[in-house]
């Protein structure tokens, strides 16, 4: 019987669900940042932004709590539901405590202690959306993600390798060092991108935690290009150098195929419509200037081309805005429209910096 008290339980159900989904996909895009802003040295580490993150994972945590703590005694009656929503809830808890503590200046972790904290976060943060029927990505989604990240990984192996060559026949013992150390970066950055992936995947489909991922990614194809630069420094072995920089394309190509792999992440989402295609462009051509790093003339191309497909679907959301009949919509749609203006400004002006 589908009686009022019923449809209020299964409403409450419902809407109890999204907000514990939505705190999860907090919890995991402040995950992967922490993995991102420790990722350099100690003393570069920008700890007031650390600090936030684990603010937004905590309070995020405690409201998750709660909310699993509501929706538990709601299913209550179903069989041992309660029992393994509220457990996987305490796995989750666990793993982020595990983070907090191997992120702590004072812990001295090594960070692969780090990288493995964040993947268990992953792991939780997927059960626990299974948990609730809210995990959306579809496995085979996560599991070509996965697979594209090691297949960076594996390729930045093999370009530590042949800068490891050049190493050894460095005659400048700080030009050897350089090399080094740029290498154990690369592959440093490169684990930790693997990581964001495991960290990620379950929600992939929130912008933020894809934003995290890109992130991520450019860190690797930031130390990828010190690497280069270091051997280029420390060598004039023409045909090593040809070695390096055949690696470090390879590693390029996989870091641009797991990134078209999440920007097509939205295509298997809802049907959006007249936004679709402005969309496609600025995720495309956000792949673009992030590949084009380097070559400037391109870069600058590819920041118009953002920029104009920014304003078009800046308008269009506005447009609809102003029919749009529900308050509260109108108004999501006007911040969604802003927040989208600001960030394609900050965008093309990092490019215009990096040129």
């Amino acid at each position: 019987h589908n009686t009022p008290s019923n449809k209020y339980n299964y409403n409450k159900v419902d809407e109890s669900k999204h907000e514990i989904h939505s705190q999860v996909d907090a919890i995991t895009a402040g995950t992967a940042s922490v993995v991102n802003l420790t990722a350099g040295d100690p003393t570069d580490t920008d700890y007031t932004a650390v600090g936030c993150a684990i603010t937004t994972i905590s309070s995020n945590l405690t409201e998750m709590s709660k909310g699993v703590k509501l929706l538990a005694a709601l299913i209550e009656d179903d069989t041992g539901g309660s029992n393994d929503l509220m457990g996987a809830a305490r796995n989750l808890a666990g793993a982020v405590s595990d983070l907090l503590k191997a992120v702590e200046p004072a812990s001295g972790e090594p960070r692969q202690t780090v990288l493995s904290a964040a993947g268990s976060i992953g792991q939780a943060s997927g059960d626990l959306l299974l948990q609730i029927g809210e995990n959306e990505s579809d496995e085979r989604f996560q599991e070509v993600l996965m697979n594209l990240a090691k297949a960076v990984a594996n390729a930045a192996a093999m370009m530590v390798l042949k800068a490891k060559n050049v190493a050894q026949v460095a005659d400048d013992t700080v030009l050897q060092n350089r090399v080094i150390a740029a290498a154990t970066q690369c592959a440093l950055s490169t684990s930790q991108l693997v990581a964001c992936a495991k960290v990620v995947s379950p929600t992939i489909s929130s912008p933020v935690c894809q934003e995290q991922l890109i992130e991520a990614g450019k860190l690797v194809d930031r130390s990828v290009e010190a690497c280069v630069q270091a051997c280029l420094s420390a060598t004039v072995d023409g045909e090593m150098l040809k070695q390096v920089s055949a690696a470090a394309s390879v590693v390029s190509q996989a870091l641009g195929d797991l990134l078209e792999h999440v920007c097509h992440y939205s295509s298997h989402g809802e049907p959006i419509g007249r936004y679709d295609q402005a969309t496609d462009t600025i995720m495309t051509v956000t792949a673009s200037i992030f590949s084009s790093m380097g070559d400037a003339g391109e870069m600058v191309r590819q920041a118009r081309v953002l920029a104009q497909a920014t304003s078009d679907l800046v308008n269009s959301m506005r447009s609809d805005a102003e029919v749009e009949v529900d308050v509260d919509n109108s108004k999501k749609l006007l911040a969604a429209a802003k927040l989208l203006a600001d960030a394609t400004a900050r965008m093309v002006e990092a490019a215009k910096v990096l040129c």
